[in-house]
């Protein structure tokens, strides 16, 4: 967590996820009620040095190092915090004064303060102790919650590979040599990590999923997940077939340090000076990407992990139960641990930081790897990760793109700056503007009828020779599927290929957009792409020549606020009279034809 996180967060309303406490010279007695109910809830930030409405008072800089050491022991202390929670706190240097910031991941275990257990409601910290209802149902939620924590009876250590804890020690004594795990024998050591639990709510006790995936012998993995298994793969080369490919259906150790492998195998190597530091950019990208990739995995899920690496990209897919369905924002989305037991030990090993630094990590980077280029992450039922080798975006077409739209063009390198966050395919990086609009438009038709509150026509009209060209699912599209599913794979190049080959019977269709598009379509881009830069209402009206304010707003703006598209500046206050509207992440996206 930087500054700028932490400043987001004070501006906000102590609640569910965030608490400010005062911290001059010790810890408050109170901080660990609030940890063990954030564990128990949804996870959340404490920020100490801060009064309840986020004033920043400043901790004293002779106390930071005890302070933290006595946080660090009291949360390793089962009379403290039971289960115990191995976290780090932060300093954060604010303007107004030293700050020590502590994220709380939301645990896969009940835990409790000194003997009571603690859950978060609004900005309180809520004592059930004995309160047998609420107990039983923060149980089932937790069991329920995370896969990795399933016990199975009759997995006992000698499933278990004793090379693999070898191998885990000298890991995590090469990262962190006073590490308490490094003094406990191999039991112990999966007591300590939630690897072996007692289940209070059954009475069940034993090894978890967890500690099957991290220290298993292949034949016991395979055992109790016979679909399992991780691919890696090139295409670069020969296009019809893999370069080179790997099928891996091990622990979780070796496989992370293969996945590593076969990328320093295939990807070059870059650094970057940051500072007196010299960084291995390659390393530290993809480092965070595959502890990310293994961290966050639904287990039970039949799917394979797949790591495909092409000339434009390198992508990732991978089983998942999503806590939302879009593209993740690395300014705005909230961290969470889907494997938490996991995650410690890959923090153990160096090889995953604090919950989301991954994310921004990669965001940081990617642009000094590949200048110019941003990740994308989109969480779905399938988690998909694609790193870009090639930088492509619509700034390299603004002119033709404001042209097209019919939307007046004043300064050349003012609508480069605001379209260079648009990305586009890296596939398409290098093509002609005739190139990119065969893909933007069949992508805006496939993207947009997934969306019902933005009533995007099935039917283009055009001016051209075609009069009513059906180019959705309603062709070619197998019957079962019903108008406003998703659809596969196979459908989306099927069709895609159908709406290309319908766009180039179009007199000009590389020059006018109104010819390939409805009035409401045109429209909904227009807006997207005007949205590039924040604007107000009447601006855009003004622009699009749009009279009538109240069919503007139903037809237009709340659709697209509502699916997403956009975002007010001033979310608080929507009627505001300096109220602006930009593009989200999930609308760049779709407006750069990248079908989520």
């Amino acid at each position: 967590m930087n500054l700028e996180d932490v400043k987001r967060i004070l501006v906000q309303e102590e609640g569910i996820k965030i608490e400010f406490k005062k911290a001059k010279n010790a810890a408050p007695k109170s901080l660990y009620e609030t940890v063990v109910s954030f564990s128990n809830t949804d996870g959340g930030t404490i920020v100490l040095g801060a009064d309840d409405d986020g004033k920043v008072i400043g901790v004293d800089n002779s106390s930071i190092g005890q302070i933290q050491t006595d946080i660090v022991t009291a949360l390793n202390d089962r009379s403290c915090v039971n289960p115990p929670l191995y976290l780090q706190p932060e300093v954060i240097q604010h303007t107004s004064g030293i700050l020590i910031v502590l994220q709380i991941p939301a645990s896969s275990q009940v835990h409790d303060h000194a003997g009571s257990i603690y859950i978060r409601e609004s900005e309180a910290d809520i004592d059930i102790t004995g309160r047998q209802s609420l107990i039983a149902d923060l149980f089932h939620r937790k069991r329920t919650l995370f896969s990795e924590g399933e016990i199975y009876d009759h997995l006992n250590m000698s499933d278990l590979d004793e090379n693999l804890f070898s191998k885990a020690r000298t890991l995590i004594r090469n990262y962190k040599s006073d590490h308490p795990w490094l003094l406990t024998d191999n039991l112990q050591m999966l007591k300590d990590s939630i690897l072996w639990k007692k289940d209070f709510a059954s009475g069940k006790e034993g090894y978890t999923l967890a500690a099957a995936l991290i220290f298993g012998k292949n034949q016991t993995i395979q055992s109790i997940l016979p679909a399992y298994k991780v691919e890696a793969m090139v295409r670069i080369k020969d296009k019809d077939r893999w370069d080179d490919r790997i099928t891996l259906r091990t622990n979780l150790i070796d496989t992370y340090l293969k996945l590593k492998e076969f990328i320093n195998k295939h990807l070059p190597e870059k650094f970057y000076m940051e500072g007196d530091q010299r960084i291995d950019l390659r390393d530290k990208i993809f480092r965070e990407v595959i502890g990310n990739v293994i961290v966050h995995r639904e287990y039970t899920n039949s799917l394979s992990t797949d790591m495909i690496i092409t000339e434009n990209e390198v992508s990732f897919t991978n089983p998942n139960k999503p806590l939302f369905h879009g593209p993740l924002d690395p300014s705005s989305f909230n961290p969470y641990a889907k494997n938490p037991n996991i995650r410690k030990f890959f923090t153990s090993f160096g090889w995953t930081d604090e919950i989301g630094s991954g994310i921004r990590n990669t965001f940081r980077y990617l642009p000094y790897y590949v200048p110019g280029a941003k990740p994308l992450f989109v969480e779905n039922d399938t988690f998909k990760t694609e790193i870009p080798l090639v930088f492509a975006t619509l700034a390299d077409h603004a002119v033709e793109l404001f042209k097209w739209l019919d939307l007046p063009v004043l300064n050349e390198e003012k609508l480069q700056q605001e379209l260079i966050n648009i990305p586009l395919p890296s596939s398409l990086a290098g093509k002609h503007w005739e190139e990119i609009i065969l893909h933007l438009v069949p992508s805006w038709q496939l993207n947009g009828t997934q969306y019902p509150a933005l009533k995007w026509p099935d039917k283009q009209i055009f001016t051209g020779k075609i009069e009513n060209w059906v180019p959705s699912q309603t062709k070619k599209v197998p019957s079962e599927k019903k108008k406003g599913t998703k659809l596969d794979g196979e459908d989306l190049i099927e069709n895609q290929q159908i709406m290309r080959d319908g766009i180039k019977k179009v007199s000009s269709w590389h020059e006018k957009g109104t010819k390939l598009l409805s009035r409401k379509s045109l429209y909904l881009i227009r807006l997207l792409t005007l949205t590039s830069k924040p604007a107000k209402r009447e601006e855009l009206m003004e622009i699009l020549h749009y009279e009538n304010r109240k069919t503007f707003n139903d037809l237009y703006l709340k659709p697209l606020l509502q699916v997403g598209f956009i975002r007010r500046t001033n979310e608080e206050k929507p009627r505001a009279s300096t109220q602006q509207y930009y593009i989200t992440e999930k609308g760049k996206h779709f407006l750069g034809g990248i079908l989520l």
